[in-house]
């Protein structure tokens, strides 16, 4: 019992005395662990629909967080699809038509093969520090 209540005595002093990182820190530090200038992913998305459920696969090249070319591994009748973004512009390059599409404006919010992704949200590498701001409890 002695031991019960030293411990719980010595917890609650080492608390009370602790300091804890900033917020802005946290961010940072998750920033440094998941965000790179430049990189290559494979991405797999389960779009869950009304009547069916379909699984695509994408392979993306990142350049300078800015730029980025994705091409479409899965399935079959979407294989080959391309996106790059340069900046702010984007075009999608689509084998079954042989013709290249511009998405600019409004059609940049419009969803991503009937996922709840807008082109904007697929195509963003936003750091953490950038989209949201860390403020202390009162």
């Amino acid at each position: 019992m002695k031991k019960l209540i030293l411990f719980l005595f010595i917890t609650v002093f080492v608390n009370l005395f602790a300091e804890y990182p900033k917020g802005d820190e946290i961010l940072k530090k998750i920033d440094s662990n998941i965000f790179s200038e430049n990189q290559i992913s494979v991405v797999q998305m389960i779009i869950h629909g009304k009547r069916f459920s379909k699984t695509m696969k994408v392979k993306t090249w990142t350049r300078n967080g800015t730029d980025s070319f994705s091409e479409y591994l899965y399935p079959a009748s979407d294989r080959g699809t391309k996106m790059l973004r340069l900046a702010n512009k984007l075009w999608i390059y689509n084998p079954k038509a042989d013709r290249i599409i511009p998405i600019s404006g409004h059609m940049l919010r419009q969803s991503v093969m009937g996922s709840d992704l807008s082109y904007e949200d697929f195509m963003e590498s936003k750091r953490l520090k950038d989209s949201y701001s860390a403020v202390a409890p009162n």
